[in-house]
């Protein structure tokens, strides 16, 4: 989940983006945290077309984590997480379930361990040894099972695709969140530190864009393009060099930013 230090940050180009855009704009959204949901912030701007809802996603560091866990399940055909709260986790599972190696990696491990532990595993979990009630019967299973599988990496993939997946989600979002803003037209914006980028823009020409800028102290902002991300999932069993203790799998998840793009406008 986001560090205190990446709230701080957020709040800080939120007062900085208040303060640029002055009289002309009102919050509709303000930070607060990490499962506050979509956007993380946002204004609405009064402009000569109209007001306009600016919806910003905000990350403190070209290599920010996206999202990480270690509950997530993998059911044979497609991720998920009991964790319904987290915003962080539900757009972690969309990118997992949208990245076929990460499908095809998982079918593998779990049809690994119904092979070398036992049929009844029906998913992969931090829970799913359990289904193995005795614990010296678990011990020996696991240690087939690790001793048969050589790689428990699910995905470890650091691409254009993954940042372009990470678009598309949000502008899926964007669409859903412009009733937050009693607005004629909207705009998402990407900012990654100190920069900024629009990602889409409904019912706002070109010359609002360059009036929004203005405001922003900038000439233009730019379409974001050449996003890349990182994804790592990936099993480990446990407790095996722990005679006497349990063992178990553990499950990890995580998804970060990999570099900045070309092309932003630095407006703080």
């Amino acid at each position: 989940m986001a560090s205190e230090q990446a709230f701080r940050d957020e709040e800080a180009a939120y007062n900085a983006l208040k303060k640029k855009l002055g009289d002309a704009a009102k919050p509709f959204q303000a930070p607060a945290g990490a499962d506050a949901g979509f956007p993380d912030f946002g204004f609405i701007v009064t402009m000569p077309m109209g007001k306009v809802g600016l919806h910003i996603e905000y990350k403190n560091s070209s290599t920010a984590q996206m999202g990480s866990m270690r509950d997530w399940i993998f059911d044979g055909s497609s991720f998920s997480t009991n964790d319904t709260k987290s915003e962080e986790k539900k757009d972690l599972i969309y990118i997992m379930n949208n990245t076929q190696t990460a499908i095809n990696n998982g079918k593998r491990l779990l049809k690994d361990l119904q092979t070398h532990c036992t049929k009844d595993i029906k998913s992969i979990s931090s829970g799913s040894m359990t289904v193995i009630k005795d614990q010296s019967l678990r011990r020996a299973a696991l240690t087939t099972f690790a001793k048969e599988t050589q790689n428990y990496q699910i995905a470890n993939i650091s691409d254009t695709t993954l940042g372009n997946g990470i678009i598309t989600h949000y502008k899926k979002k964007f669409n859903n969140s412009k009733g937050k803003a009693d607005a004629k037209g909207h705009v998402l914006l990407m900012m990654i530190k100190d920069e900024l980028w629009y990602v889409d823009k409904t019912g706002v020409d070109n010359t609002t864009m360059s009036q929004i800028a203005g405001l922003l102290g900038v000439k233009s902002i730019n379409k974001l393009s050449g996003l890349t991300a990182n994804l790592e999932v990936r099993i480990q069993p446990r407790g095996l060099n722990s005679p006497g203790k349990p063992v178990s799998i553990d499950v990890m998840a995580s998804f970060r930013l990999k570099g900045k793009p070309a092309s932003g406008v630095k407006v703080i």
